[in-house]
């Protein structure tokens, strides 16, 4: 069995952090009831696109589904119901009180508007587990405050320490705050599952991006630098060692880090410059001298390949990887024998997409691995209210004709 067998999530949330984490619900085995507008979202209609006929698509094919929704939606069962409509609301509260989890993405405080907050859903499911993701939290001065991913990475500091010291801030790569208050958001709902099988009572579990990444500035004594007057940003660098940094090489870049005096001889060996092991002895002595250590290091890698050189650090014992594309990085073989990438497919198309997606980061017998392909919208509308909400085939068709359903 998977860990959530038996688990029923009614999802209403949109975007990336409610989606993802209802994605990482599935893929331990839940029943996921994922919510959406009658109307077709722009999550599920920005390019690239999956084609039904199969491939991908630019175009705005019928029936086409954005590639970053395939992914986040699958092991998901579709229902189109319009949560500004009175009956869709009535029909949510419904599925909600036969479930087990209940989440949301919303500004807060709309969905006590709609008459489906916490109170009122847990009034009349007292072990349901309502999960709240916000910017900013539930409480406090400012949870109204419009949130976005880079601009929670701004307001938690996190994006100051992003970049070189003479350089602008700059936010990560990928959408950092999205994808780790996903990621606390699923762990506190399923503690908050745990915690009901004690007590028999379901709980609000409120996640807010603000505090995620301030735990993850805060989890360094930044304090402490500001009192020693280190920079916020030391881009590749630590300014509390050295050889700690990414080093260009003929092709490419390497990024490696020396953490003990052992390691740092055998890499001056490899440099064939013993010399330094003896000039810069100590972690205190290769600090202070960081620029000094990463030049010697830098006029050695630059007239080599990646690989070499990144052969010639491992051989020493220090970690070090290339820099790689994302491409190249899931071609890595090591990559391919983990598994956490799997092919996308239109549910309605006999072949693949083209696209890869990532399948939960996390091997253990409960993982969900064989989870269905996203659906199209509102597949399962009329199952599901049929077997959770008992509506027979006139209720349903009055349903879609006021609106509340697809």
């Amino acid at each position: 069995m998977s860990a959530l067998e038996g688990v029923t999530v009614v999802d209403v949330s949109r975007f990336v952090s409610g989606p993802l984490c209802t994605f990482y619900l599935a893929s331990l085995g839940a029943e996921v009831l994922a919510i959406e507008s009658p109307v077709p979202t722009a999550s599920r209609r920005l390019p690239p696109l999956a084609d039904p006929a199969g491939g991908a698509t630019t175009d705005a094919v019928d029936g086409a589904i954005a590639m970053p929704f395939l992914k986040r939606a699958r092991g998901k069962r579709s229902l189109g119901i319009d949560i500004t409509h009175s009956d869709g609301r009535r029909l949510i509260a419904a599925l909600a009180e036969g479930a087990d989890v209940f989440v949301e993405n919303s500004r807060p405080g709309a969905m006590d508007g709609f008459g489906l907050g916490y109170g009122d859903l847990s009034s009349a499911n007292r072990r349901l587990v309502y999960a709240s993701i916000s910017g900013y939290g539930q409480g406090g001065p400012d949870p109204d405050r419009p949130a976005m991913d880079n601009i929670v990475q701004a307001a938690s500091g996190f994006m100051a320490r992003t970049g070189f010291a003479d350089g602008p801030p700059l936010r990560a790569g990928t959408t950092i705050a999205d994808h780790s208050t996903a990621t606390f958001a699923a762990l506190g709902i399923v503690a908050a599952l745990q915690e009901r099988e004690r007590t028999g009572r379901g709980q609000l579990v409120d996640v807010a991006m603000l505090d995620v990444l301030t735990s993850f500035v805060w989890d360094e004594a930044v304090d402490h630098y500001a009192d020693r007057g280190l920079p916020v940003r030391s881009g590749n660098a630590d300014a509390r060692g050295a050889p700690i940094n990414t080093y260009r090489c003929a092709d490419g870049w390497v990024s490696a880090t020396g953490t003990s005096d052992a390691q740092w001889r055998a890499l001056c060996e490899g440099m064939g410059r013993p010399e330094l092991a003896d000039e810069y002895p100590d972690q205190r002595s290769r600090a202070a001298a960081a620029r000094a250590v990463d030049a010697a290091i830098e006029a050695w890698s630059g007239t080599r390949r990646a690989a070499d050189v990144e052969a010639t650090m491992l051989a020493a014992r220090m970690p070090a990887g290339r820099v790689r594309t994302p491409l190249e990085a899931a071609a890595d073989p090591q990559v391919e024998a983990r598994g956490l990438l799997e092919p996308l497919r239109h549910p309605d198309a006999a072949e693949p997409s083209g696209f890869l997606g990532p399948r939960l980061p996390i091997s253990f017998a409960g993982r969900a691995d064989d989870l269905a392909p996203a659906e199209v919208l509102g597949t399962s509308t009329r199952a599901i209210l049929r077997e959770r909400v008992g509506c027979d085939d006139d209720e349903l068709a009055r349903l879609h004709e006021a609106g509340a359903i697809t």
